[in-house]
């Protein structure tokens, strides 16, 4: 009896635990989805195909090559170019990092040695979700992504890309904001699908 006893309050502490760390990492939080507009943008990037999951790997090369040619910080965003119904082995992302607020030089020396792009203006809808730890990049989308496409299906919206901006590097960093383009074209996307 003493064991049942033990198991039922070992059961209780861990769903305690696991409810109030989902609470602490925003699960509960109700997702507001506004309209907004984003850009423009000019971005240095860095292309993954894959599993989002294995996303940290080619961050990593990333980082080395913007690291490479002296940058020390990357404002940093990513454009997801697949829906939801992509196999992942052919999901599509690019990384990239905003130069507005790099000097003239960096901004040479950037066009030089990394491949850029730019992000037109475009009116978007958005959410933003606050960030706590790695888990972050996990739990966000599942809770704003839902919220999009109940949004785009009410209002017979369509939309081409997914953006999500994280921020610097090495700030602080508390949130993420998402941002889904509202009627525009695919082909502005076009140069980033040519480079897979």
């Amino acid at each position: 009896m003493k064991l049942i006893k033990k198991i039922i309050l070992f059961v209780v502490v861990i769903g305690v635990f696991g409810v109030s760390f989902y609470a602490y990492m925003g699960g509960f939080r109700e997702v507001e989805v506004k309209e907004t507009n984003f850009g423009t943008v000019e971005i240095f990037i860095y292309t993954h195909k894959g599993p989002y999951k294995n996303l940290n790997e080619s961050w990593d090369q990333f980082q080395k090559e913007w690291e490479s040619i002296g940058l020390t910080e990357c404002n940093s965003l990513a454009i997801y170019l697949d829906g939801p119904e992509t196999p992942e082995d052919k999901l599509r992302s690019v990384l990239g990092c905003r130069m507005d607020g790099l000097s003239d030089v960096q901004i040479k020396s950037i066009k030089s040695k990394l491949k850029t792009f730019l992000i037109p203006e475009m009116k978007c809808i958005t959410a933003t979700f606050p960030f706590k730890n790695f888990l972050s990049y996990f739990i966000a989308p599942t809770k704003v992504y839902p919220k999009f496409q109940k949004t785009l299906s009410e209002s017979s919206a369509k939309t081409s890309v997914a953006i999500e901006v994280y921020g610097g590097s090495s700030n602080f960093v508390d949130h993420i904001d998402f941002f889904m383009p509202i009627e525009v074209s695919r082909e502005v996307f076009a140069p980033l699908e040519s480079l897979f």
